[in-house]
């Protein structure tokens, strides 16, 4: 009794919360759906935003840091240069101060030379040369008149004496000559080496500045080779950012398909059970009304080989709702009415009542039969059909005395004498009615034993779980992707800066260069000429030598003779006038020797004057490539100054936009991210309340198979009470059920402490938690390993897809361009659905000149032949091949189809060879090479060779 009273107390515990539960899904419903519209304008937002942040454009904002960031390396080069500059301008005024005080110098010894005037000197000199040689041509004209008396003698010693002053006067000048070439190839001597060590000089800074230059030029290039490596590496970062974009993009557009399916097959189910009926019991259901077990169909089970001639035999009843009596049919049929929710048939159990078991003509029948299994009889139908006691009446109702056969002839035999049904679901009535044929989808149908309606959606929802993470695995994989570019950037930037810094350096050292190399240019010039001088020098003192070489030997041997001579004459007078001539002539030639030493300080002054000059030229040249240096530098100054103002003006406009940038991109950048953020947990927010509704819906469910095993229960219970009802003591009440259940259980627990105890439980729980541990990180690596899956997957569709789009472009644009060749017509390649290309056909829309747009089999036999060409051609020029054999294509062609057929092969043979078997003449003449077969005697062929002009 108190079990009794207790599953009464359960039994309006479930109703509540079957009721609590139907107001909290009818809510859910609600909410999702405004949910649903909530995602649908933050979807919209969304798609604004992102089109507004890429109107805006990341790439302007970090062209113009970038920029930035070369303006400020160049400012900072500008500094450097500003820098050499000044050491240039102070280096070239020290020159300057040097070359001037040097020029001060050659001029003041210039002065000092030109300030010696020896003209007097020399005047004396020349006079007393003179008087010498008056006095040696008196001594002379004195021994000539000795000599007329001392006869050959004479005559020889004064031919000795004009041949000595032949020979001195021979040698004089060449010996000047030879003077003043030694000191000239001295002077000379000594500038060359001046100008070798301004050159070694020279060599050493520009080899020194070579060096630098060369070490700048490697750097140089390990940036340019590290450079080029980050940017292919920002290039690859940035192809698979925008894949991974193009995947999320695709997998949200088909995240939203599936949710729209999803809600259409809902809506489907919900009319679908409208129409069975189901919409009613659900909506009595949840207004709370008892006493109501639910269709015929789901109180029963079936075999599987006998569950189409049941559910035929029981027809429209399967949906009859069964209740505990009238009044409750009563009250759900104004509750129906009032609502306007449909009609359904009510069963009561306290009134329905089915023909007997062994009644009627069914029973006649199993007799005649002598019972199941005889002439193809499997049975009385109510008899298969598994169902509680206490639904007998409904289901003998329902079938009636309906009988089973295995087959139409064996059902004919009863045909007028019972109702029967076939296993292949042909109906015979009592009543001589036939009904059978080909049964169509019984998907709409109601079937035994099925407690809920096959869900259609439920493949979409798993996809669309799928779908969501990989959604979230893309959306990672695009944060870190997204993460080490913005890692990459910046060390792309000082890179691009300090390239900037390097080729500027390069740049001023070149610069800097030029002028060192063409100083050396010019002194190795001016070297070339003063050795070619020095050889040509060397050249003329070595013709001297040997010119000066013979005279002085004959002078010698005339001086021997004329002492050999004096030696023996006796003559005193001779003796004296030779004396007198000999002082004469000493006196003479000390005369001339003064004079040819002031002569030769003449000729060293002017050697001097003309070194001075010669050096005082080249301070001039010196001072003039120092002006043109000067000016350079200004030049540069002056350009420095350009570029520094334009740089700086550049650079202040540049971070004004930067700011303006920085400012309208942040904004729309945040708030398209919290845009992002907010949709993403409204579509997770959706998707938990229609997970919510989906375990509403299956407690509900669980509830009211509760509730009806909890009324059947409570009947079971009703009849195994005695009547009449004994009286409870008020002390056993009063400690209610759950004392008396404490005691049993109590009991229970005394009889299991008789039993073994397992004294290894412990190490068994401790090596189950340990592989439940292995378990789960097994788990956990498989879930990851499956999110990288579906992820490459996705990507791999994503590049598939873009793949095919490529080539339907290609070969749309190529079969328009051969078709309207062909046919002076109008073609084109049609996808069947546009939004999943893979998912449907090809068509091939053709429209040839003077004809409406025609299906291909509707077409003639040239038309079809010149669409099928043009397809082919358009798919080999997306993908050439080197060779192409062609059997009779143009049989079906006229002859001006077989002339353009002929000259597009004939244009597309340069790329490719064509084998072209053909009958047709404009072909054959259009081919660069003709081979004919023919019929020859007998079952063979012969090949003949053609001319072209065949």
């Amino acid at each position: 009794m108190l079990g009794f009273e207790q599953a009464q107390e359960d039994l309006r515990q479930l109703q509540s919360r079957q009721q609590a539960l139907g107001h909290q899904q009818q809510s859910e419903r609600e909410a999702i759906a405004e949910a649903r519209t909530a995602l649908e304008q933050s979807s919209k937002a969304l798609e604004q935003l992102q089109a507004e942040v890429k109107g805006l454009g990341e790439d302007s904002l970090l062209a113009v840091q970038s920029e930035l960031a070369g303006l400020e390396a160049s400012g900072r080069e500008l500094a450097r240069q500003a820098e050499k500059h000044q050491q240039n301008a102070e280096e070239l005024q020290r020159q300057r101060q040097e070359l001037t005080r040097q020029q001060g110098d050659l001029r003041q010894q210039q002065m000092a030379l030109a300030g010696g005037d020896d003209q007097a000197e020399l005047e004396r000199a020349e006079e007393a040369c003179r008087s010498g040689e008056a006095a040696v041509e008196l001594s002379r004209r004195r021994l000539g008149e000795v000599a007329g008396r001392s006869g050959s003698w004479l005559e020889e010693q004064k031919q000795r004496s004009r041949r000595r002053q032949e020979l001195q006067s021979e040698c004089s000048p060449l010996q000047a000559e030879q003077q003043q070439l030694n000191e000239r190839l001295r002077q000379e001597q000594e500038r060359l080496s001046e100008l070798q060590q301004q050159l070694q000089d020279d060599a050493a800074s520009s080899d020194g500045m070579a060096s630098s230059l060369g070490q700048l030029d490697q750097e140089w290039q390990q940036l340019l080779n590290t450079l080029q490596q980050e940017q292919t590496r920002a290039q690859e970062l940035v192809e698979a950012l925008a894949l991974q974009q193009r995947t999320r993009q695709r997998l949200e557009q088909e995240q939203g398909t599936l949710e729209r399916e999803i809600a259409r097959l809902e809506s489907r189910r919900e009319t679908l059970q409208e129409s069975r009926g189901t919409g009613a019991l659900r909506l009595l259901l949840e207004a709370g009304l008892e006493g109501i077990h639910g269709p015929v169909a789901q109180l029963a089970e079936v075999e599987e080989r006998h569950r189409l001639a049941l559910e035929v035999a029981a027809g429209a009843r399967l949906g009859q709702v069964v209740v505990d009596d009238d009044r409750i049919a009563a009250r759900a049929i104004e509750l129906l009415k009032s609502r306007r929710a449909g009609r359904l048939t009510f069963l009561p159990l306290n009134k329905i009542r089915g023909n007997g078991p062994s009644g009627g003509s069914g029973g006649a029948a199993l007799q005649r039969g002598s019972g199941a299994g005889a002439d193809g009889l499997v049975g009385r139908a109510v008899d298969l059909v598994r169902f509680e006691p206490v639904y007998g009446e409904v289901f003998r109702y329902v079938f009636g005395d309906t009988l089973v056969f295995n087959n139409l002839a064996s059902a004919r035999r009863e045909l007028g004498r019972c109702r029967a049904v076939t296993l292949d679901g042909e109906l015979l009535e009592k009543s001589g009615a036939m009904t059978g044929g080909s049964l169509q989808q019984r998907g709409n149908q109601l079937s035994f034993g099925a407690a809920s309606d096959a869900d259609e959606a439920e493949p979409l929802r798993r996809r669309l779980l799928e779908l969501g993470e990989t959604l979230a695995a893309s959306q990672r994989k695009e944060a870190e992707l997204g993460q080490a570019l913005d890692q990459l950037r910046p060390q792309l930037s000082q890179q691009e800066q300090r390239r900037a810094a390097l080729e500027a350096e390069r740049t001023a050292a070149q610069r800097a260069s030029g002028p060192l190399q063409q100083r050396r240019q010019q002194l190795s010039a001016r070297i070339a000429q003063i050795e070619a001088d020095l050889g040509q020098g060397q050249r003329r003192l070595q013709e001297l030598v040997n010119a000066l070489g013979p005279l002085q030997q004959a002078l010698a041997e005339l001086e021997a003779q004329e002492a050999s001579a004096q030696a023996s004459g006796d003559s005193e007078r001779w003796q004296g006038l030779q004396q007198e001539l000999e002082a004469a002539d000493a006196a003479l030639t000390n005369a001339r020797q003064g004079r040819d030493g002031l002569l030769a300080a003449r000729r060293e002054r002017a050697l001097a004057a003309e070194r001075l000059s010669s050096q005082l030229e080249a301070l001039a040249q010196e001072e003039q490539r120092l002006v043109q240096a000067v000016n350079a530098l200004l030049a540069e100054r002056a350009e420095w100054k350009q570029q520094q103002q334009a740089e700086q003006e550049r650079r202040s406009a540049l971070e004004a936009q930067q700011r303006e940038l920085q400012e309208r991109f942040g904004e729309r950048r945040r708030a398209r991210d919290e845009a992002e953020a907010q949709l993403a947990l409204q579509r997770q927010t959706l998707q938990q309340r229609e997970w919510e509704l989906q375990r509403l819906g299956e407690e509900l469910q669980a509830l009211a198979e509760q509730e009806r095993s909890g009324g059947q229960r409570l009947e079971q219970l009703q009849k195994e009470l005695p009547d009449p009802l004994p009286e409870i003591p008020e002390a056993v009440r009063g400690a209610g059920l759950e004392a008396l259940q404490a005691e049993l259980r109590a009991l229970q627990q005394r009889m299991e402490a008789l039993e073994p105890v397992n004294m290894l439980a412990l190490q068994e729980l401790e090596a189950l938690e340990q592989r439940l541990g292995d378990l789960q990180e097994r788990l956990d690596v498989l879930c990851k390993e499956r999110e990288e899956l579906l992820l490459r997957i996705e990507t791999v569709a994503t590049l598939r897809q873009e793949a095919f789009m490529e080539a339907f472009s290609a070969v749309d644009g190529h079969f328009r361009e051969i078709f309207a060749g062909l046919s002076d017509g109008e073609g084109f390649l049609q996808l069947e659905n546009s939004e999943a290309p893979l998912e449907g056909g090809l068509n091939l829309v053709a429209h040839p000149k003077g004809k409406a747009v025609r299906r291909l089999a509707s077409m003639s036999g040239g038309e079809k032949s010149l669409t099928a060409l043009s397809f082919l051609f358009a798919l080999q020029q997306f993908r050439p091949s080197p060779f192409y054999a062609l059997d009779e294509v143009d049989s079906f062609l006229d002859g001006v189809n077989v002339e353009r057929l002929a000259a597009l092969i004939a244009r597309q043979a340069d790329a490719a060879q064509f084998l072209v078997v053909s009958h047709r003449r404009p072909m054959i003449g259009a081919a660069t090479r003709t081979i004919g077969v023919t019929q020859a005697r007998g079952a063979h062929t012969q090949v003949v060779g053609l001319p072209p002009a065949a």
